[in-house]
């Protein structure tokens, strides 16, 4: 017998059609989403990642404090990520594999995390010592595995979750995170573990030495002078002869002009004396930051640097100093006589690029205003050349789009509120808004704003009715497949009421009575 045709069995299947599609197209929507308008997210996602954080994190040893309650501050956010970084790789239960693996993901904390590394080895250092002292008493009983990776051997250890063990691990993974930081300042972090458990962690950071490089001298340099024990200083000391930069001349001889005004403030912290020929030498360098801390750096010597500036006065202007100027008066009228000559260097190259400019070469222009700039950043005439940066950005602005966006950028920095202020940001917004494009981010907020600050800009309003018209006729196909939908949902409801079958009963025959043969 056949099944007859029964419509309500296809209503779920198309009723599951309609939702799909419309969601499909509820997406669509979203790419092109005015900005600003907020993120939904679904129940189911929303519930899942709260249940992640509630989730609680593996066991920290107790020297790590609890976060506080309320909005977190830039700090208090760091050290939540240093905290969570570190979690797995103490905890006991975990595999050495995956302890090996959080141990990785501590080292790429980042420069921004210094602070924070910062605050938790100070708590660190207060640990137990003695505890410290038993892991490593442990460590050179176990097959002289301490000569080796100091954190695999804690990692084999027979036990790990002692207070030894945990401040040995968290200790050698964040100062590892300071040195893959390679900054100033972690250096500084680092340098003070020299001196922690009773020097235990020497070893493990003269291995490190050489990865830290140039960032590691200054604070080496501050250590060999200032450090808590005679055996850190000696050891800061013994670092700086492995880097080759035990004297003042070697010690400036690095590739960051970061790094070189962090040594040039080290000498005066340390006032070594030995290093006062070496400073006046930057006292006129062309690069902003160098020059500033070689003179800040000078003044610390006071009349101990007299006899150098007074020499450095006579080689520039040809004649001694009067005997009355000290020390300061001498600097003061150095560094005048060097700023003078220096800017006259520097005006006679901007005069060479403006009539660059003028002749109509925007990229030899803009190359001798870079050499200006570097030299002179702030100096006054330097709004002369952002007409420059603009005619050349708008040269390159097709095919080279990055490029243009930078030299767009630096002279919105050179003249924020001069006359081409508009134009400059709308060029600005309309190349973001071309990079949001690149990346599939349909935003039309950026040509907008583009179009309030150069209402005049045509790339702009281009980009801006051809993402409007997407957004319309997209809604457009919405209207239609709704109302598609709409149709097919009626038409299946009037087949389930009126379309139906009953199936019909066999017509019953006349009962027939077969009689019984004989003998049966």
């Amino acid at each position: 017998m056949k099944t007859p045709f029964r419509p309500a069995s296809s209503l779920p299947l198309a009723l599951a059609f309609v939702l799909a599609a419309g969601a499909a197209d509820a997406q669509d929507k979203a790419k092109v989403a005015p900005a600003g308008a907020p993120a939904v997210s679904s129940p189911a996602s929303a519930s899942a990642k709260g249940k992640a954080e509630a989730a609680p994190s593996p066991q920290v040893p107790v020297l790590l404090t609890h976060e506080k309650a309320g909005p977190r501050t830039d700090l208090e956010a760091s050290l939540a990520e240093v905290d969570a970084a570190l979690a797995p790789l103490l905890d006991e239960k975990a595999a050495k594999g995956d302890r090996l693996a959080a141990a990785k993901k501590v080292e790429e904390l980042g420069p921004d995390a210094v602070p924070a590394i910062g605050k938790r080895l100070g708590e660190l250092r207060k640990g137990p010592t003695g505890a410290v002292h038993a892991v490593f008493k442990q460590l050179r009983e176990d097959g002289g595995k301490k000569a080796g990776d100091l954190l695999t051997a804690v990692l084999d250890l027979p036990k790990t979750d002692g207070p030894g063990a945990k401040t040995t691990l968290a200790t050698v993974a964040l100062a590892r995170a300071l040195v893959k930081g390679q900054s100033v300042q972690g250096a500084r972090e680092w340098v003070q573990l020299a001196g922690d458990h009773d020097g235990l962690f020497r070893p493990e950071l003269t291995r490190q030495t050489k990865a830290f490089g140039e960032p590691a001298i200054p604070a080496l340099m501050e250590a060999r002078k200032a450090a808590a024990s005679a055996e850190a200083k000696r050891w800061a000391a013994l670092q700086l002869d492995a880097l080759g930069k035990r004297t003042p001349g070697e010690a400036v001889q690095v590739a960051s002009p970061e790094v070189l005004a962090e040594v040039l403030a080290a000498f005066g912290k340390t006032k070594d004396n030995d290093a006062i020929a070496v400073i006046v030498s930057f006292v006129n360098t062309d690069r902003t930051q160098v020059r500033t801390a070689a003179r800040a750096a000078l003044a610390t010597f006071g009349g101990d640097a007299i006899w150098k500036l007074r020499e450095a006065y006579t080689n520039l202007v040809g004649k001694q100093p009067p005997e009355t100027w000290g020390a300061e008066q001498v600097a003061k009228e150095l560094y005048a006589s060097f700023d003078k000559v220096r800017l006259e260097e520097v005006l006679k190259q901007l005069d060479e690029g403006l009539a660059k400019e003028k002749a109509g070469d925007h990229e030899g222009a803009v190359a001798l205003f870079d050499g200006v700039l570097a030299r002179q950043p702030l100096l006054d005439r330097r709004t002369e050349t952002v007409a420059a940066y603009v005619a050349r950005a708008q040269q390159i602005e097709d095919e080279k789009p990055a490029e243009a966006l930078a030299l767009y950028r630096k002279a919105r920095a050179l003249d924020p509120d001069g006359p081409r202020a508009g134009v400059v940001g709308g060029a600005i917004a309309f190349l973001e808004g071309k990079q949001g494009l690149a990346r599939g981010i349909a935003d039309s907020a950026a040509f907008k704003h583009a179009l309030e600050l150069d209402p005049g800009h045509p790339k702009a309003r281009a980009e801006l009715d051809r993402l409007e018209a997407d957004l319309e006729e997209k809604q457009a196909r919405i209207r239609r497949f709704a109302a598609g939908g709409a149709i097919l949902a009626v038409a299946i409801a009037l087949l389930i009421f009126f379309g139906g079958s009953k199936s019909t009963p066999r017509p019953k025959g006349p009962k027939t009575d077969v009689p019984l043969r004989e003998g049966a």
